[in-house]
């Protein structure tokens, strides 16, 4: 994701974080490491980004 690094590695191999039902779009995004398959649990206290790095989870 451009302008944003993660603050565990410093790489630029950024995804968001997408919740909510999976539709066969996003699972092919997240097989191309795109996106980040968050699951149906939405919350204020969910992280919003991943790093395909690392593995490291934030907001």
């Amino acid at each position: 994701m451009e302008g944003v690094s993660c603050p565990n590695c410093g790489s630029d191999a950024v995804v968001p974080i997408v919740y909510g039902t999976t539709t066969p779009e996003l699972a092919e995004r997240a097989a191309k490491r795109e996106i980040r398959i968050g699951g149906y649990a939405v919350g204020v206290d969910k992280p919003n980004w991943a790093c395909n790095n690392c593995g490291h989870l934030w907001k």
